[in-house]
């Protein structure tokens, strides 16, 4: 089988289409390059990034500060050093914003003064941003580093309590919250000034020498804090019970033991009265009979 014979019919075929967001990428650096020609300069608003903290699901800011001295031409704002967005700002009274990155482009917002605004945050937003202020003269990046944080939730306390041998109330606390992860601080938080930076807490209360007292667990990290407390006297209710119904128990029997006793002192001391004024009331008929025998 032979192949069919090619036939050339002086007809080329046309380029394909650029995108336009493609080719504004490829400009960009020509634009950048014209801009710094003889006599201009770059310079790095800030050698350390500013720390950005963004919580899932919610918004945040990238704060910008243009220059004063002189007009802003254009803003870049990059991602992990892509562009996402575009800003010319040759006539400041019709600015145009073209957004380069289509997948952030419903999420993106930009203030007065063009700081960036990106809402619904996912953990892929965290990364360096930077914004680049190209004006007559000079190039301006300013650098941020977003974190991304998931909010705390569903702190919980574990307690187990028991008695001593000596009659103390021992005590184990055990911290813990949701989303727990090496970015989160966990401590416990005394009569409000002592912390212990410990998720576990073990403590003895003598309720016969000690005050009550009050434990706070604090959860936290940058974006979100959690706090819940508890008492000695209701982590040791149960023990304090006990000691209530022996103090009780011992309070019955003894009325027990002494009731008896109490009455059978007021039969005997009453029979001892009546007894006594028997044998004075018999001593003075006596008395009284032998008088009349010795008068008569």
């Amino acid at each position: 089988m032979t192949e069919a014979p090619r036939v050339d019919t002086g007809r080329r075929r046309p380029p394909a289409p650029v995108c336009p967001a493609v080719m504004l990428y490829l400009l960009l650096p020509l634009a950048l390059v014209s801009c710094l020609g003889p006599g201009n300069t770059a310079s790095q608003a800030s050698s350390t990034p500013l720390m950005v903290n963004g919580t899932l699901g919610e918004s945040v800011t990238f704060p910008l500060k243009l220059p004063i001295s002189e007009d802003t031409h254009s803003i870049t704002w990059l991602y992990n050093g892509t562009s996402i967005t575009f800003i010319q700002l040759s006539d400041p009274s019709d600015p145009q914003i073209i957004l380069t990155n289509p997948k952030r482009k419903d999420r993106l917002q930009f203030t007065r003064n063009y700081s960036l605004q990106l809402s619904n945050l996912t953990m892929a937003d965290a990364g360096s941003y930077h914004a680049q202020i190209t004006t007559q003269n000079s190039t301006v990046f300013s650098s941020y580093k977003l974190r991304i944080f998931r909010p705390l939730r569903n702190l919980e306390v574990a307690n187990h309590t028991w008695r001593s041998e000596n009659g103390t109330c021992e005590i184990h606390l055990t911290c813990s919250v949701e989303n727990m992860n090496d970015d989160n601080l966990v401590r416990w938080e005394v009569a409000g000034s002592i912390s212990i930076r410990e998720a576990n807490l073990t403590l003895s209360w003598d309720p016969k020498n000690s005050s009550e007292e009050k434990y706070t667990c604090i959860a936290e990290n940058p974006v979100s804090q959690l706090s819940f407390s508890v008492s000695t006297q209701s982590l040791c209710k149960d023990f304090l019970n006990d000691e209530s119904i022996g103090t009780l128990w011992i309070a019955l029997v003894t009325i027990i033991l002494i009731c008896p006793v109490i009455v059978l002192l007021v039969v005997w001391r009453k029979k001892y009265c009546l007894c006594k004024r028997g044998i004075f009331h018999f001593s003075a008929q006596q008395t009284q009979t032998s008088g009349e025998l010795v008068d008569s």
